[in-house]
């Protein structure tokens, strides 16, 4: 009794309700902002200490034990607004659930842009394997008829004799260079980076789901890579109308990867009425960061209540003061007054008292 309740079990439901709320938060923001974390956290920051403010505060402010007209008006302020705040600040929270309300979807769409990556990787192997091919059949026919066209035979950087041991160290060169151990290496990763993605797909994974930005960026950069190993010709590869076309000039693949996550990209800011169960959580929600203030006792000595006075009680009740006061003489005169309570809104009980 007339004891502030700096922790209790109120208080643990009440910050688990705001950590729960904190996410729930940066992921809604992140998601209307089109994968901003940097305003996802800005906006998570202000709301919790917004709540912190109208909901621990409020408890803070029943249980003073002075100073209760001022702080019952603080107490009404932050009760009978903190319904109006919390719906502001439920905002992020409604768009989330909307865009939850559609995580089959968005999971699906995600997973097909991702897995256009890996068809990029297949599209890539068969445009060397194609292009490898193209070059020795080409090879083969300049060997072939070099007693036709010497000249030919010649300017395609054969010598007589050796044709065949240059024509294995051409294509092997070629192989190097589209097929080499670093695409091994940026295939593996990618591939992993694929499998796991697909399996952590969710509208709950914001750092995955709400992060398509870096995502379309780093897919853009392994097609660049990979064009970036199939734009150099040999000098001989495009002898007698042996035609090379460079990779990712119309890459179907990459495409589809830009508008699978473009698709997303609508999903995620499109904003609508969340579903009804959100209203439920909602409601739930605000009962549990009350609770703090719920198991708060108010001090004995205050007559103030949530609403109006205790009963029986008046703002205006008058009780004795006692004033002694000494003449020249040394002799000591007391004097009764009656006043009233609200000029003493102190620490001090209502009763009488000697100054």
């Amino acid at each position: 009794m007339n004891e502030q309740l700096k922790f209790s079990w109120g208080h643990i439901i009440a910050f688990l309700t705001l950590i729960f709320l904190s996410y729930v938060t940066f992921v809604g923001v992140t998601y209307m902002t089109n994968g901003n974390f940097a305003e996802a956290g800005i906006a998570m920051v202000g709301i919790d200490l917004v709540l912190f403010l109208f909901f621990i505060g409020a408890q803070m402010a029943k249980a003073t034990t002075h100073k209760f007209k001022r702080w019952i008006f603080i107490e009404r302020l932050l009760i009978f607004g903190s319904p109006i705040i919390f719906i502001f600040s439920m905002v992020p929270f409604a768009h989330f659930w909307t865009v939850h309300s559609k995580n089959e979807k968005i999971v699906s769409e995600f997973t097909q842009a991702i897995n256009a990556s890996k068809q990029m990787f297949e599209d890539y192997e068969t445009y060397a394997n194609q292009r490898i091919s193209n070059y020795t059949m080409m090879l083969d026919g300049v060997i072939t008829n070099k007693a036709v066209a010497p000249d030919a035979f010649r300017a395609c950087g054969f010598t007589p004799g050796k044709e065949y041991i240059q024509k294995e160290n051409m294509i092997h060169t070629l192989k190097l260079q589209l097929l080499s151990s670093n695409y091994d290496s940026l295939k593996v990763e990618a591939n992993k980076w694929i499998g796991a993605s697909s399996d952590g797909a969710s509208t709950w994974n914001v750092f995955l789901l709400g992060n398509t930005r870096e995502i379309k960026s780093a897919i853009h950069g392994w097609n660049e890579q990979l064009a970036d190993y199939a734009k150099n010709k040999f000098t001989n590869e495009e002898f007698q109308g042996n035609n090379v076309d460079l990779f990712g000039k119309s890459n179907v693949s990459l495409n589809a990867v830009d508008t699978g996550l473009d698709n997303l990209k609508a999903m995620f800011v499109t904003t609508d009425f969340p579903p009804f169960h959100a209203y439920i959580i909602g409601i739930l929600l605000y009962f549990a960061l009350l609770f703090p203030y719920f198991l708060q006792d108010r001090h004995t000595k205050s007559q103030y209540r949530l609403l109006g006075m205790e009963r029986g009680a008046s703002s205006q009740s008058t009780f004795k003061v006692e004033t002694s006061t000494t003449d020249y003489n040394g002799k000591t005169k007391t004097t009764n007054k009656k006043t009233n309570s609200s000029e003493y809104d102190s620490d001090d009980d209502y009763a009488s008292f000697t100054m």
